[in-house]
C-alpha cells in the first residue's frame, strides 16, 4: 500500500468519507470493499477468490498463511489461525481439558474400582465430552502421580482407585 492512503483522507471503499490519519476505510467499510470486490472479480464467491489463486482442497490457504508466518497452527490439533485466535482456541482447549478431567476424577471417585481406558472414554462421552484414548490414559498417569489411582497391569493402562 502506498503512503497514497494517508493523504488522501478518504475512504478507499469510493463512499467518500473522510478517514484519519493513517487509515484507509471508514469503520466497517472494509468488509464493503471486500464484498464489492468478491462481486466485481469473482461471481461473490471466496471458492473462487480462493481457486484463481491456486488454493483448494488440496493447497490450502491456511497452509500458505501459516508457511508465511502470519498464522500459527495450534501445538495440539490441526487448528490454524493468527496468534490472537490460537491463543483463544488453547484457552477453550485448557477449559475443556480442564473439564473433563474433573469430570472424570469425580466419577473415579464416586465408582470406586477398577478403571481401563475404554470405561474412562465412556464415562466422558455420558458425560457430553469427545475424549481420546490418548488422553485418557495421560489423566490416568496424572492421577496415579497424585496417589487417587494405582496402576494394576503393567503391560495395559489398568488402573484401580485408591481412594474415594
Amino acid at each position: 500500500m502506498t503512503d497514497n492512503a494517508t493523504t488522501v483522507n478518504r475512504c478507499y471503499c469510493g463512499c467518500q468519507t473522510t478517514v484519519g490519519y493513517g487509515r484507509t476505510f471508514a469503520p466497517g467499510h472494509d468488509k464493503i470493499a471486500e464484498a464489492a470486490f468478491l462481486a466485481a472479480h469473482h461471481h461473490s464467491s471466496v471458492a473462487e477468490l480462493l481457486k484463481s489463486q491456486g488454493y483448494g482442497p488440496d493447497n490450502p490457504v491456511t497452509d500458505a498463511a501459516v508457511k508465511a508466518g502470519a498464522w500459527k497452527q495450534c501445538e495440539h490439533c490441526e487448528y490454524k489461525g493468527a496468534p490472537e485466535s490460537i491463543r483463544n482456541h488453547m484457552a477453550k482447549v485448557q477449559k475443556a481439558e480442564s473439564n473433563q478431567r474433573e469430570s472424570l476424577e469425580k466419577s473415579l471417585r464416586a465408582l470406586g474400582g477398577t478403571w481401563d481406558p475404554s470405561r474412562g472414554m465412556q464415562t466422558l462421552r455420558d458425560a457430553g465430552f469427545h475424549p481420546s484414548e490418548k488422553y485418557i490414559r495421560e489423566v490416568y498417569r496424572r492421577l496415579a502421580d497424585d496417589g487417587l489411582l494405582e496402576k494394576i497391569d503393567e503391560n495395559r493402562a489398568i488402573y484401580f482407585v485408591t481412594e474415594q
